[in-house]
């Protein structure tokens, strides 16, 4: 990685913050641009210097990460969100993803989590902590082998797999209705059936399973 990365980090505990900001510094692409104690200044900054990560705190006084996240995607700024956080909430990690986070770290996380973190959502792909990994497909632990994940996913139908595969890019059905030129309720009513065809079910694990399986589609 040649470009230097400019990172921003909002945490409203100075300590844990500057421990953070040294560990982050000790790689050589990455530098520390800027740093807040709450979410009103964290926004504030993220508009105006436009950092290419944004590493957010979800609870801080004033706005919080996941507030954060969704203004960063309203106005389509060019930061990629990644909160860290101290909360192993599934619910969280559902708003999160959302609302446009593309990582989720908690604070035990370890360095090396946290660097393969900021890499993988600069290279526009997603990290999720391991201890929420299991969580991703269905809301609770399961695994499908490889074998069998292609025939489902070779079950689809073309239009099926394409939508999947615009999913698996974070975009949502009313943005995937008006690229294939068809209505919102034409677009929910495939990922029903895709749910379906997949034995899928649970709040937002259709997207859960097209990110996880992105390289497949």
């Amino acid at each position: 990685m040649n470009k230097e990365i400019k990172i921003f980090l909002a945490d409203d505990h100075p300590i844990f913050r500057e421990g953070l900001i040294k560990i982050i510094q000790k790689e050589k692409s990455f530098r520390i641009c800027g740093s807040a104690a709450n979410g009103n200044e964290a926004m504030s900054f993220i508009r105006t210097k436009k950092p290419d990560v944004a590493i957010l705190d979800i609870s801080m006084p004033g706005l919080n990460g996941i507030d954060i996240a969704k203004l960063i995607k309203e106005e389509e700024l060019n930061t990629f969100p990644i909160i860290l956080t101290m909360y192993n909430d599934e619910e969280y990690l559902d708003s999160a993803l959302e609302n446009g986070v593309t990582g989720y770290l908690l604070k035990d996380s370890t360095l090396t989590e946290i660097i393969e973190c900021i890499k993988a959502v600069i290279n526009g792909g997603y990290y999720i902590s391991k201890e929420l990994q299991a969580y991703l497909i269905n809301g609770k632990k399961q695994s499908v082998c490889k074998s069998d994940l292609v025939k489902m996913i070779d079950n689809l139908t073309p239009t099926e797999r394409q939508i999947l595969k615009l999913l698996s890019q974070n975009k949502t059905s009313s943005q995937i209705a008006c690229e294939l030129f068809v209505s919102y309720r034409t677009i929910q009513n495939h990922r029903m059936n895709i749910s379906h065809k997949l034995g899928i079910t649970g709040h937002n694990s259709l997207l859960m399973f097209a990110i996880e399986n992105k390289p497949m589609l």
